[in-house]
């Protein structure tokens, strides 16, 4: 193959995979185009030529899709959050449904045969569905102006975004209040100098409150210097926008790519939100999520996938909640229910979860706070069994460890994954343990996004 950085290739593309890239082949070889969609013919600069594919980007559109559309968003090209908002929304639920196909087919694993994938969830709305921003923050040479926005695409330049058409109008306009307003100066991550390095909103979709943690690169000890000046722009915001219920200071002197430290102060208000949830059978559910606690950030498309959760649950079972959070899950499903068994080894999200059974009436529950696989083993040695255990883990999955405690603890296991990935590999280890997947479905969490949520189902 003779072909180099910097040539340019004609190419139709013919699908999408699973990194958000358009896959097209060239003399044989896998391309991997940005900014293309399926059907399009294209003029591509090769970027990267590797011995088994090719990395390219769309410089040309020669003969557009069918599928291609016009990005809502003014920031498409800039931004890199929403990187499929131009292929058009039902075709791209069909490629994200064969993605989860190709992901899960007997070609990848023996053992991934008789699967029944069930309906993809789609998002009702693919507009200010966003409920929890976290935007960094830096600021102009000269001018010291500042800037708030996400990270530019494989860089940590900052894009100030001004407009964001997935969150709510309302932080949008926050966010140009505090661009106007702090006076105290922002981070500069190549000189590792400046004071304020992210803000981050949580915003309820039905009470509409909000909480507003400013994080900044400097410990407790030195924040008195500015606390009176704090909490004078945090008055100001709150007199502003009624609707910010409280005003946090996070502490992250650290040079690290975890945007929040370990310490917090309440400067002004609450420290958490109150979100409320509806099954598809009009039962509603309340929760409390404080600071640090996870909660899903798309609420809307959250209840369709615990809706589908419960629908594999047989009612009066014993149910363990591993990796529980604030009890989202195991609150939701607490009406078909016997018991329900919580482990979260977050403090703050083991507080929420008690607060939130006691606030759903829930009294069948018990919480447990700790190290998940420790936990698992104590339940093993006290020979504790449940019918379902549900876990819902970071994008990294779970380990093999707790997976083969987890299989020796119940009769099924409900995987709610936000990785493919990862969750592919799980199934195989769970596989090995006697456990085989049986129904899989994927959920629209992140719409125009490569993202994708699912419900996997596992039976001995």
């Amino acid at each position: 193959m003779n072909i180099k950085q910097d040539d340019i290739i004609e190419l139709k593309i013919e699908k999408l995979v699973y990194s958000g890239s358009a896959l097209a082949h060239y003399d044989g070889i896998a391309v991997f185009v940005t900014n293309a969609v399926p059907e399009d013919i294209i003029k591509a600069r090769v970027l990267r030529v590797n011995k088994n594919y090719i990395k390219a980007k769309a410089i040309e559109i020669i003969t557009p899709s069918k599928y291609r559309v016009e990005p809502f968003c003014p920031l498409f090209n800039a931004c890199g959050g929403c990187n499929l908002q131009n292929v058009e929304y039902d075709f791209l639920i069909g490629q994200k449904q064969a993605m989860l196909e190709e992901f899960f087919s007997p070609k990848t694993f023996a053992a991934f045969y008789d699967i029944e994938f069930k309906p993809f969830i789609k998002s009702d709305s693919t507009k200010e569905y966003r409920c929890k921003v976290q935007n960094a923050v830096s600021e102009t040479k000269v001018s010291k102006r500042l800037l708030c926005g996400y990270y530019k695409e494989n860089t940590h330049d900052v894009v100030n975004i001004k407009y964001c058409p997935i969150q709510p109008k309302i932080i949008d306009e926050i966010l140009d209040y505090i661009r106007n307003n702090w006076k105290l100066g922002a981070y500069i991550e190549k000189k590792n100098k400046g004071l304020l390095k992210h803000i981050i909103m949580r915003y309820s979709s039905t009470s509409k409150k909000i909480i507003l943690t400013l994080v900044l690169n400097k410990d407790f000890e030195w924040f008195n210097k500015i606390e009176n000046d704090t909490k004078t722009f945090a008055a100001g915001l709150i007199k502003n926008f009624p609707d910010i219920s409280g005003v946090l200071v996070n502490f992250n002197p650290k040079k690290t790519n975890k945007i929040l430290g370990d310490d917090t102060e309440i400067i002004t208000g609450e420290d958490y939100i109150l979100q409320k949830l509806y099954s598809k059978d009009g039962i509603e559910y309340n929760y409390r999520v404080s600071k640090n606690s996870f909660f899903q950030t798309n609420p809307l498309v959250a209840q369709k996938v615990f809706d589908a959760v419960k629908s594999l649950i047989k009612p009066d079972s014993t149910i363990l909640d591993a990796y529980g959070g604030v009890g989202t899950i195991g609150i939701f499903l607490s009406d078909v229910a016997r018991k329900i068994t919580l482990v979260e080894e977050c403090e703050s999200a083991t507080i929420d979860a008690k607060a939130n059974f006691k606030l759903n009436n829930c009294k069948n529950y018990e919480v447990f706070l700790g190290d998940a696989k420790k936990i698992f083993k104590d339940f093993l040695k006290s020979k504790k069994k449940f019918d379902y255990a549900i876990i819902d883990p970071p994008r990294k999955g779970s380990d093999k460890e707790s997976l083969e405690v987890l299989s020796k603890l119940c009769e099924a296991v409900i995987y709610v994954s936000c990785n493919p990935a990862t969750l592919m590999r799980d199934a195989k280890i769970l596989n090995e343990f006697g456990f085989r997947l049986k129904s899989l479905q994927g959920a629209d969490m992140f719409p125009f996004t490569h993202h994708i949520e699912s419900i996997a189902c596992f039976e001995k």
